[in-house]
């Protein structure tokens, strides 16, 4: 018996040698979660923390003075909750109301730059946060050089401090064009550099432009990451997945609706049909109300799971879902 025992560990382990296992990479993979404030929010994370491997909270402002505004104790609570749970904090610093003006006003002041970043460590030791992100949007294309050495003077002096620091990115697919008359809020940002200098970028797929009903379907995901793919390396990069879903009706877009909102107005419809889209990767919800077509389309459990194919294909570093507080139960069933 000892013999045939040492006979057949011999052979696994040959064939460990010859056939090693491949490890899987959704189970190495970072999932990261935003959060605004919101009541849902707030108990979404209570009941699903075990999924969430970062929180990132959009609780801190650059105001119009160029200081970053404390948040409010409310907004402080998930946080609190996050370190209950031992879920690492990354929170977002954005200026106020996305405004381009301002965000000029922060990359013409090295100083005002320095009294933000001294904010920023002070706060990670206060509160006990993993790291910080940038989530720095509707930047003027011409700042885009000031940006990116922000971002690198930010980086530095937050690695000093073992500090994470991240990027959110809006997304395009093309090279940038300096003397292009059509820039959008991708235009800002350099992709190379940004992920040079931190640790990764979030990448906002949503909301997609020209979109046929999905707020980010596989082939605009595919194509952009294609793009980015040139620019910064697999492992740095975080796939922005929409928790929310796009209300459309008689062909036109309506707005944002939850999945919970979007599976009420759906019950209440007539003329109901649903079907996930293979080729888009989303779910739509078709009903006519008040006499109108409606279509409501949702990143679904099943959507999510062809997102994680995408991750594992390019062995990317996770996701980033936006938004706790949007998404229903399917939706976290694919994260299991």
């Amino acid at each position: 018996m000892k013999n045939f025992l040492k006979t057949t560990s011999f052979i696994l382990f040959l064939l460990a040698f010859v056939f090693p296992v491949q490890a899987n990479a959704s189970e190495n993979q970072e999932n990261l979660f935003y959060y605004f404030d919101n009541l849902n929010g707030y108990k979404d994370f209570k009941k699903n923390y075990g999924s969430v491997d970062i929180l990132a909270p959009q609780i801190y402002i650059v105001q119009d003075n160029l200081k970053v505004k404390p948040p409010k104790s409310k907004s402080l609570r998930v946080v609190k909750e996050a370190q209950k749970r031992k879920v690492g904090t990354i929170p977002l610093l954005v200026q106020r109301g996305f405004d381009k003006v301002l965000m000029s006003n922060i990359l013409l002041d090295e100083k005002a730059q320095d009294e933000i970043i001294d904010y920023m460590l002070e706060e990670a030791d206060k509160q006990g946060y993993k790291g910080w992100q940038f989530d720095f949007e509707n930047i003027n294309h011409l700042d885009r050089d000031m940006y990116s050495e922000f971002v690198k003077k930010t980086y530095e002096k937050l690695k000093k401090e073992n500090l994470s620091f991240s990027v959110a990115v809006v997304v395009r697919d093309r090279e940038y064009d300096p003397n292009s008359k059509n820039q959008d809020w991708s235009s800002a940002y350099d992709y190379k550099l940004l992920a040079k200098n931190s640790d990764f970028m979030s990448l906002m797929t949503y909301d997609e432009p020209n979109s046929a009903g999905p707020v980010a379907s596989l082939p605009y995901v595919e194509r952009t990451l294609k793009y980015l793919l040139t620019q910064a390396p697999a492992e740095k990069l975080s796939l922005g997945v929409p928790m929310y879903c796009w209300h459309w009706i008689d062909g036109r877009r309506h707005g944002s609706t939850t999945h919970e909102l979007a599976a009420k107005h759906y019950r209440k419809g007539k003329n109901r049909s649903s079907e996930f889209d293979e080729r888009l990767g989303a779910r739509f919800f078709k009903f006519t109300s008040k006499g109108k077509e409606n279509v409501i389309w949702c990143d679904t459990e099943k959507g999510v799971e062809k997102k994680q194919e995408i991750v594992d294909k390019y062995g990317m570093r996770g996701f980033s879902f936006w938004a706790l507080g949007q998404a229903d139960a399917k939706f976290w069933s694919a994260l299991k």
